[in-house]
């Protein structure tokens, strides 16, 4: 698989000439993929060390950067070229170098090649050892795992929807919900579902992660759990054993155990993806769960009757 990747450099001073990596772009021409980052931890200790204040224009530039990959216009590498010749402020684009992504194992997608790709050129090229982003992402691995081998197992859809995204047809016509996804769902009478949880993303990233989980939960609350609380709904949220033990995810498991304190979660820790899957499995025979999006059209809730 062939993409390309630029780095975003910052010129405090464009006069001097003198640049710093603060962002990676990267593209596949071939699935339109376009993944970006930036590191404002590092703009905030560049300007810190030469004394320089906010500027409105840095932070136009940076905003603009930062939305090329939600841009309505399909980001491409004649897109970067473009970018690389005539950006010339205090935000500049390299030109656009081709990276070939080889295939190492059928079991891993496209997708996840570019995403682990993506990770090491960011490391190599803008973090540095104080960044939080240089951290192990084996919740998210762990997550990503579980989809794939889920996904691919007739019995287990059967009983469940994976990455189920509220902003699916059951819904989008009568509620006004975020898109929000969790790892998977099902209902008969209770609900059941869970999230997987990634510790080792920075504590914005994760407060907003844990808020979703929660809103996602106290939604499907407000529309079963009173007509079914008999059935008493199950919500999980599930850690990787070994990033929950690691000592940089302490403060990430201190945030969300606090944050989960009067909620009615549980909350899970796995070492083993395989083990996760018949543990749910087992489950969900024994209740029998049925997909979410399959039970719902048989038990619409109350307040779709209102309307």
């Amino acid at each position: 698989m062939k993409t390309w990747f630029t780095t975003v450099k910052y010129a405090p001073n464009p006069d001097r000439e003198e640049y710093f990596g603060i962002g990676l772009i990267m593209v596949s021409p071939e699935s339109g993929a376009v993944k970006v980052r930036f590191s404002r931890e590092r703009v905030k200790r560049i300007n810190h060390a030469l004394g320089i204040t906010k500027s409105s224009l840095f932070e136009s530039a940076m905003q603009q950067a930062e939305g090329l990959a939600k841009s309505s216009e399909p980001l491409d590498v004649k897109h970067l070229e473009y970018l690389s010749v005539y950006e010339n402020g205090v935000i500049r684009y390299t030109f656009p170098k081709p990276l070939i992504i080889a295939q190492e194992s059928p079991d891993v997608s496209d997708a996840e090649l570019m995403d682990q790709r993506f990770d090491r050129l960011y490391q190599k090229l803008i973090s540095d050892k104080l960044e939080n982003s240089v951290r192990s992402s084996k919740g998210l691995a762990l997550a990503t795992a579980f989809r794939r081998m889920a996904k691919k197992d007739v019995v287990f859809t059967s009983h469940l929807d994976i990455d189920y995204s509220f902003d699916s047809i059951e819904f989008q016509t009568d509620i006004l919900f975020p898109d929000i996804a969790v790892d998977y769902i099902g209902g008969n009478g209770a609900i059941y579902c869970a999230n997987f949880i990634d510790l080792g993303v920075q504590e914005k990233t994760l407060q907003k992660n844990i808020a979703e989980t929660l809103l996602a939960r106290n939604f499907l609350a407000s529309l079963f759990d009173a007509e079914h609380a008999k059935y008493g709904s199950q919500y999980k949220i599930i850690l990787d054993k070994e990033q929950a033990e690691s000592n940089y995810a302490r403060q990430a498991l201190h945030s969300l155990k606090f944050a989960l304190e009067k909620e009615p979660h549980n909350l899970v820790v796995v070492p083993d993806v395989h083990e996760l899957m018949d543990s749910v499995l087992e489950e969900v025979k024994a209740k029998n769960v049925e997909p979410f999006s399959k039970w719902i059209r048989k038990h619409p809730p109350k307040a779709f009757h209102q309307r």
